[in-house]
This record gives structure tokens, C-alpha cells and sequence, in this order.
């Protein structure tokens, strides 16, 4: 079998989701070894570019990405990692959009990073 594009991972080796959303350079790998995703975008954008009214919750922000493109690996609102239990995200065919369960003000700074 060839190693090309393969990565040991060790069963014991445990990352928290904080230290991944902390990585500016990371390579993704599946229980085999195979490396799945590679390249991390990020998008800085603020409450004001979604829908509904400031300060509410089920917020919708459309991301810049395709469908193709991975779950967002982290999110944050004024500078405060989000819980990935407090937003879903739908991949639609021609974007992306992530809907929040919590209040967003129209000043809110949102970053979000993912990787395709």
C-alpha cells in the first residue's frame, strides 16, 4: 500500500476543539490516514450582513464558500469562540449559510473558519 497522501494518526492522540480552531495550518485526515481537507479559509464579516433584526436569535449569515466546501471548523462573535451546539450550518447549492441560536447585534464582528 502507498504512503503517498497518508498520515499516521495515533488512536491515543486526542485534539481538543479549541487547539484545532486555534490552528492557522492544519491537514485534516480520515480514520485511515487520507487526507481529506487541506486548505483553511476564513471570513470576517459583521451582524449587519444577515437576515432578521438586530439582536435576535435564528440570524442567517450566507458564506462566501460553495456547497463543496467543509463544515465550519470554528466560529466566532466579537472575538468569543462559538459553541458548534449554538449555530447550524445548511449547505445549499450555491452557498452556504449559518443560522445562529443566539442573539446577534448588527455591530457583532463574526469570524469563521473552515477548510475545503
Amino acid at each position: 500500500m502507498s504512503m503517498k497522501n497518508k498520515v499516521p494518526v495515533p488512536d491515543q492522540e486526542q485534539h481538543t476543539y479549541e487547539n484545532a480552531a486555534k490552528a492557522k495550518r492544519i491537514i485534516l485526515v480520515d480514520g485511515s490516514g487520507n487526507i481529506i481537507k487541506a486548505s483553511q479559509i476564513e471570513e470576517n464579516r459583521l451582524g449587519s450582513e444577515m437576515s432578521g433584526s438586530d439582536g435576535a436569535t435564528n440570524r442567517v449569515l450566507t458564506l462566501a464558500n460553495s456547497s463543496e466546501s467543509g463544515n465550519p471548523v470554528a466560529v466566532w462573535a466579537e472575538d468569543q469562540l462559538i459553541n458548534p451546539t449554538d449555530y447550524t450550518t445548511s449547505h445549499l447549492s450555491t452557498s452556504s449559510t449559518i443560522t445562529f441560536g443566539i442573539n446577534i447585534y448588527n455591530t457583532d464582528t463574526i469570524k469563521i473558519t473552515y477548510y475545503i
